[in-house]
């Protein structure tokens, strides 16, 4: 229980973050420099996080904390973007590429199929 508290707190912040950086850098020429920022941001966070876990600096639950809840709320592209380096550092080529057009097709996809039901239902 302790943990799932964790990743709600961490969770509300990282949201809380993204949430802001919509409302204050959102810009009408680029409309999407928002979302960048947090992709970004997440990515940067994620890679600390994960590489601090990784040497042992920290216990799990900061990793939970941080990686999983902040990161998490503040963008998924951070999680996806460690998964594909992962990947790549286990020399998982075909892996990764298939994990790459799968998530950029397949998101692309389903946003259609998804604008498509919203129109027949």
């Amino acid at each position: 229980m302790k943990y799932l508290i964790l990743v709600f707190i961490g969770g509300g912040l990282g949201s809380s973050l993204r949430y802001y950086f919509s409302a204050t850098i959102n810009s009408n020429t680029i409309q999407w420099l928002p979302t960048i920022a947090v992709n970004l941001l997440g990515c940067l966070a994620l890679g600390f996080v994960f590489g601090a876990f990784e040497k042992q600096d920290f216990p799990q639950s900061w990793y939970l904390l941080l990686g999983t809840g902040f990161c998490g709320g503040l963008t998924t592209f951070s999680t996806f973007s460690l998964e594909v380096f992962n990947l790549m550092k286990q020399q998982d080529y075909m892996g990764m590429l298939s994990y790459l057009l799968i998530s950029i097709l397949g998101g692309l996809l389903f946003v259609f199929l998804g604008l498509w039901f919203s129109k027949v239902f």
